[in-house]
């Protein structure tokens, strides 16, 4: 992993971090519905621009499998943990209630 990628992952965990704190002291909002959210806006924002990353087009101009490969690995990624955040709303209604 190069350091470019690295730094765009801390920034992105910072951001979340600090959204999901700020709606919760704002907003009283609790930690597990601000993280459902944000998942849902990364997950469906991936998948309307996933045809980008296709061979030949807007980000993968040279038509590179691993571009499109990865892109599909990183869109599965992002609706498990969707998956999982939802599924823990439902198995375990208590966490609905932490929050700052």
């Amino acid at each position: 992993m190069n350091i470019e990628k690295s730094k765009n992952i801390i920034y992105s965990l910072l951001f979340l971090f600090v959204v999901t704190i700020a709606l919760s002291v704002f907003a009283d909002v609790a930690y597990i519905y601000t993280l459902c959210g944000l998942s849902i806006w990364m997950a469906f924002g991936h998948l309307v621009t996933l045809d980008d990353d296709m061979p030949g087009e807007w980000s993968n101009p040279e038509n590179s499998p691993k571009i499109w490969k990865s892109s599909l690995f990183e869109l599965a990624v992002k609706f498990g943990i969707l998956i999982v955040l939802v599924t823990l709303i439902f198995t375990f209604p208590a966490l609905t209630q932490y929050g700052v």
